[in-house]
Parts: C-alpha cells; structure tokens; sequence
C-alpha cells in the first residue's frame, strides 16, 4: 500500500501528464506538493521500487 505522500505525488503525475502531454518537472512538483526537491526525489524512488 502507498503512503500518503506517494499516492499525492503519483495522482499529480498521472493527471499532470494526461492534461500536459509530458511529465512535470522536480520544481512543478515541488510547486504542487510544497515538498524540497529531496524529499520528492526520495518520494519518486520508493514508487520506482
């Protein structure tokens, strides 16, 4: 099961590159979640795995 900061950060992604066309950048989504960029960066690695 994901953690709450993991489903916030895939939902983004998902809707953000079905509206956009792409994926959004580290600082769109540091916009979007008002996380630091490490903090994301560690986010997007347990939802690699």
């Amino acid at each position: 099961m994901l953690a709450d900061a993991e489903r916030k950060v895939l939902r983004i992604v998902a809707n953000y590159s079905a509206g956009r066309k792409r994926m959004p950048t580290l600082i769109e989504l540091g916009r979007k979640t008002g996380k630091s960029q490490k903090k994301l960066l560690e986010t997007l690695s347990e939802l690699a795995k």
